[in-house]
């Protein structure tokens, strides 16, 4: 295990449909060969961003695109890897569903709106310009930057992930892979309505969407970290967590709606009696 270091990356990243600095932007990531892994997580994100199925999510309670919403709730969101994450060493860490930001927050937070745009931007601009070389490596070193930049400020990723990651593995985010079981986002309202979306989609995008076995293959993580437990191993929500080659190790927790600030096990216990079991196999896994 690596010693944790900070990831200072507040630059902003410029994106703009403008034709010549579009054209610049690629040609500097146009020498960089992608690896097999990148290569593969690329044809999943693709996938993933051309979801056919977006009415159904709509009709399932996904945030639906609207002048007056958040920009972007037209687009799926395939997650991210680390510009460090080493196939059969990094951590897959798996949420549950995007929240739509609110037009209050977007409008009073430069940091969160600088973020949204990115998002949406690299997105978009990849979706209108189709795969290439360079078209793949932009989008991927877009997402790479911003997803340093947020996830530290999300608190699923507070809450949930950032003690067993930084504390207990001694990793970064940088070296870590992350998926949201649901590709679309709910509504930001509150209450059961958007609990029964969170629900409903989730399921939606297991059964009908690309499937999550195809995301191990391609990044084949010595574990993976769900946060909710009806996610876990041997699951209605995920059928299998094994790739056609490949079987991490497989931890979930109650963690999923962020009602329990214990973060327990299946067997009822606490992050701090579980986690050092769970490096333990993690360990093991890897030969140390």
């Amino acid at each position: 295990a690596k010693t944790p270091s900070p990831i200072h990356n507040d630059k902003p990243i410029t994106l703009t449909n403008n034709a010549s600095n579009h054209k610049e932007y690629k040609a500097s990531v146009e020498n960089h060969t992608n690896s097999d892994f990148e290569s593969k997580w690329l044809d999943y994100a693709w996938s993933v961003l051309n979801c056919s199925n977006k009415q159904r999510c709509y009709d399932a309670g996904a945030a639906k695109p609207h002048p007056d919403r958040n920009d972007g709730n037209d687009l799926c969101w395939p997650g991210y890897i680390g510009r460090n994450y080493e196939p059969g060493e990094g951590i897959l860490c798996v949420g549950a569903v995007h929240k739509e930001l609110s037009l209050d927050a977007l409008k009073k937070d430069a940091f969160i709106r600088r973020n949204n745009e990115d998002f949406v931007n690299s997105a978009r601009q990849w979706l209108q310009e189709g795969r290439s070389p360079g078209a793949d490596q932009a989008y991927l070193s877009t997402v790479r930057k911003v997803y340093e930049r947020a996830l530290p400020t999300w608190s699923r990723y507070r809450s949930h992930f950032r003690m067993l990651i930084e504390d207990y593995l001694c990793m970064d985010i940088a070296q870590i892979a992350w998926v949201n079981l649901a590709k679309c986002r709910v509504p930001v309202d509150q209450g059961t309505k958007r609990r029964a979306a969170q629900a409903d989609l989730t399921c939606l995008c297991q059964n009908e969407g690309p499937a999550m076995s195809n995301l191990i293959e391609a990044l084949r993580p010595v574990a993976v970290l769900v946060a909710g437990l009806k996610a876990g191993q041997d699951s209605d929500i995920v059928p299998s967590w094994d790739g056609p080659n490949w079987s991490p190790l497989v931890f979930s927790w109650q963690g999923q709606f962020g009602h329990d600030r214990h973060n327990t096990d299946p067997k009822r216990r606490s992050l701090k009696e579980w986690a050092p079991e769970m490096v333990a196999e993690i360990k093991a896994a890897l030969g140390n």
